[in-house]
């Protein structure tokens, strides 16, 4: 067997269908060659966040800000910030958190 058979027989012996053995871990004793049907859910959609919340997760962004811009980062969970940050675009507060942003960073900028 010459190199370029060695991949398609190992593609027609193993992957293919005619492989009795290679089921992909589905019993598929009641099917017989039938193609299953699969359906496609509709986006959950999530209640809209109100602005009194978006307003208290962004302090808390800015808190954090804060303690950055202060070298005390250590207690900070990025994963979280993270998160936060991007509830508030998908929940389409990012413009509060744009400005919001902008404004924290001029705060430090001109402190300096």
């Amino acid at each position: 067997m010459s190199y370029s058979n060695r991949g398609s027989s190992f593609n027609n012996n193993y992957v293919g269908s005619n492989n009795p053995n290679n089921n992909n871990g589905i019993n598929n004793s009641n099917s017989s060659n039938t193609p299953r049907k699969y359906a496609i859910k509709p986006f959950r959609s999530f209640a809209q966040m109100d602005t009194p919340t978006a307003l208290k997760t962004f302090k808390s962004l800015a808190a954090a800000m804060d303690e950055i811009h202060n070298r005390n980062a250590s207690t900070l969970s990025f994963e979280e910030l993270y998160r936060n940050a991007y509830n508030l675009v998908l929940h389409k507060h990012g413009n509060l958190l744009y400005e919001g942003v902008w404004e924290r960073l001029e705060f430090h900028l001109v402190r300096c």
